[in-house]
């Protein structure tokens, strides 16, 4: 792991460059600003949806974008020919990812709430969902060459991985909600403003760690056929 370090660096350079740290706080000022307009919708369920949506879109949509630029541009074959490891280039972009989601999912909360909430909730819930995600897109992204056929892709994804949001907002309390990893994402996040339980915050890291464990292994072995190796 001794390249992990220099490779954090190149791609925190990267997502400045390519303005994904403007666009992400950009994105979180625009709502504050409009819950600050709307007092009703300034609720610790609504900002923690928003907080979701966060890492979500850095983790699926960006990493998509990012993956598709570098294979394009051919860098990703220095991955054939350099000590770097697969494991050292997605651990990167989680790192430098998530870095920019808990920047923005922090503004958005000091701006609308204040400082006064629960930061350990905060830290599990932005960071597990942003490496969820990162690492779905990765897993998504191995088999496209072109951003139309990605972001075809990624509608279809973000359709399922919302579906929680409709437990979120009490739309309905069906057990099976509990199977989505973006549930325990939501459970975590929604902690952040409220009381949680300690079966529900068990189950949350728990069931998102699970799918990252396993969305790791697969991301590695897509990886390493579709775009390092070339496959279809």
């Amino acid at each position: 792991m001794r390249h992990l370090a220099p490779m954090v660096r190149w791609h925190f350079l990267l997502d400045y460059r390519y303005r994904i740290v403007h666009i992400s706080l950009a994105t979180v000022i625009l709502w504050a600003l409009v819950l600050r307009g709307v007092p009703w919708a300034n609720t610790g369920t609504v900002i923690a949806a928003l907080i979701f949506l966060d890492p979500a879109i850095l983790g699926f949509v960006f990493i998509g974008a990012l993956v598709l630029f570098e294979k394009s541009n051919r860098s990703l074959e220095a991955l054939t020919v350099t000590p770097i490891e697969i494991r050292e280039y997605l651990l990167a972009h989680i790192i430098t990812l998530t870095a920019i989601a808990l920047l923005a999912s922090a503004t958005l909360i000091v701006l609308t709430r204040g400082v006064f909430v629960n930061y350990l909730y905060f830290c599990a819930g932005v960071t597990l969902t942003s490496a969820f995600f990162i690492l779905l897109g990765f897993i998504a992204v191995a088999r496209f060459s072109s951003v139309n056929e990605y972001f075809i892709a990624a509608a279809v994804y973000g359709t399922v991985l919302n579906v929680p949001l409709i437990y979120h907002f009490g739309l309905s309390d069906h057990w099976l909600f509990f199977l989505f990893p973006t549930q325990a994402s939501l459970i975590l996040l929604t902690g952040i403003f409220k009381p949680l339980s300690f079966g529900m915050a068990v189950y949350a890291i728990l069931m998102l760690s699970a799918a990252i464990a396993v969305c790791y292994r697969i991301a590695k072995r897509q990886f390493a056929t579709h775009i390092i190796a070339g496959g279809s």
